[in-house]
């Protein structure tokens, strides 16, 4: 009789902790500092006397602060160390900022410590513009499916925070609320990113997947239809900005992100205002996410066998139909409509920005090439709250705004069905003095 081998059990592979880490960065992120805000925005105008609009007016700050910040911040996540730093001290201002908040009384305050500390804070450990790419590098061929997990985050955070976040401040009051909020950010935070946040597999003699150093160095099959991802190029910065692939997928991101970026504070708002109670928007806002939260692992793993630019668009169509939707909803049939559309348009969006970049452009100087580019992105999502408040408070309505809207990110899914994976860079090998499409 054969002596069997025991196999010894298979170590976990470390890109899925860093999997986790932007996963919860991603909850606290949005479900603190994003949608669930959104709670905060009747009692804090009521109680300070500000208006909607220049309660929104905080995303313009914070739209600056990540167009000053990410060229700035982008190139350290490709630093050794980088990312550990980044995330650590970003959950640490942020925490501290928002625990601050429970003494302000001027408009100017608020600006001060959710629209830069928070927002800071927010970047580095939560921010898609950074946890994106450092995931991107841990993964090749299973990066739709790690990238669908790491942003499911988003809307287990709205999830989660919404309902805490209502309870909280009916019961304790807002002032109170942040601070509890505050300690929260520390606690989910700092001490896991401390010991599991790394910048790419090789930091600890790893291969990409968890691959061995044979499985890493035999061809990709065409899965994706990323020239990159088959290919395994790492476009400098300077490479991709030659590249007009880059500019149209500059412009996508922008129209949906102006789209998606009026929800960021008048989610809830928008539904309650039209008659409904704050249950129901409630109700609303976690169908939505529950939309959301199915569709990330789903897109994710459709892009690893599907052109993610095919399904982008047809993700994006879906989303517009659902701002839409939203303005003219006058029955909770439509409100729910709205949750389902939106939900998977907006949910879906989020995953294929960073699988998009990482496919087309490569890994090694994907936090810069995010990092450039972040100041246009940014600038449109925080401006379109703003924009909305203004609207609000002149018409008395989000109904047309958000029409509007509908149209911008029906233009982004036809912009995001144009670009199609740059052609590799040629490059001038200075010992052989050879040019070759590399």
């Amino acid at each position: 009789m054969e002596e069997q081998v025991v196999k010894p059990p298979t170590k976990l592979f470390h890109g899925w902790w860093v999997v986790a880490t932007s996963f919860v960065g991603a909850g606290v992120g949005m479900g603190i500092g994003g949608v669930g805000i959104g709670v905060f925005v009747e009692p804090m105008t009521a109680d300070l006397g500000w208006s909607r609009a220049a309660m929104a007016g905080v995303f313009i700050i914070r739209a600056i602060v990540m167009a000053v910040m990410g060229p700035i911040l982008g190139p350290l996540v490709d630093r050794r160390l980088g990312a550990q730093t980044l995330y650590v001290s970003g959950g640490f201002i942020a925490g501290a900022s928002i625990m601050i908040l429970a003494w302000v009384d001027s408009i100017w305050q608020f600006y001060l410590l959710f629209g830069i500390g928070w927002s800071l804070g927010q970047l580095a450990f939560g921010g898609n513009l950074l946890t994106g790419p450092i995931v991107a590098k841990w993964f090749i061929r299973k990066r739709g499916r790690a990238m669908g997990i790491y942003t499911m985050g988003i809307p287990v955070g709205s999830i989660i925070f919404v309902p805490i976040n209502a309870i909280i401040v009916t019961v304790f009051g807002w002032e109170v609320a942040w601070i509890i909020l505050g300690v929260t950010t520390w606690i989910l935070t700092i001490p896991l990113a401390a010991f599991t946040m790394r910048r790419q597999p090789e930091d600890l003699g790893l291969q990409p997947d968890g691959d061995s150093s044979q499985q890493y160095d035999q061809p990709i099959s065409e899965t994706s239809g990323s020239f990159s991802v088959l290919n395994r190029i790492d476009w400098t910065l300077s490479e991709a900005l030659r590249t007009p692939t880059l500019y149209l997928l500059l412009t996508a991101f922008l129209f949906i992100g102006m789209a998606m970026g009026i929800f960021t504070i008048h989610q809830i708002p928008a539904i309650t205002d039209k008659g409904f109670s704050l249950g129901v928007a409630s109700a609303v806002s976690i169908t939505l996410s529950s939309c959301s939260l199915v569709v990330k692992p789903t897109v994710g793993i459709l892009s690893e066998r599907f052109p993610p630019r095919y399904l982008a668009s047809i993700c994006f169509s879906l989303g517009a139909s659902g701002v839409v939707v939203l303005g003219l909803a006058n029955t909770m049939l439509l409100l729910f409509l709205f949750a389902v559309l939106y939900g998977f348009g907006a949910g879906a969006s989020v995953v294929f920005q960073n699988i998009i970049w990482a496919d087309y452009y490569g890994r090694q100087h994907l936090g810069a090439i995010r990092g450039m580019i972040a100041p246009v992105t940014a600038l449109g999502g925080g401006f379109s709250p703003f924009i909305a408040g203004w609207m609000f408070d002149t018409t008395g309505s989000y109904d047309s705004i958000l029409v509007i809207m509908g149209g911008v990110a029906l233009v982004a899914a036809v912009l995001i069905l144009l670009a199609q994976p740059p052609r590799a860079p040629l490059r001038v090998f200075p010992d052989t003095n050879e040019s070759n499409m590399t």
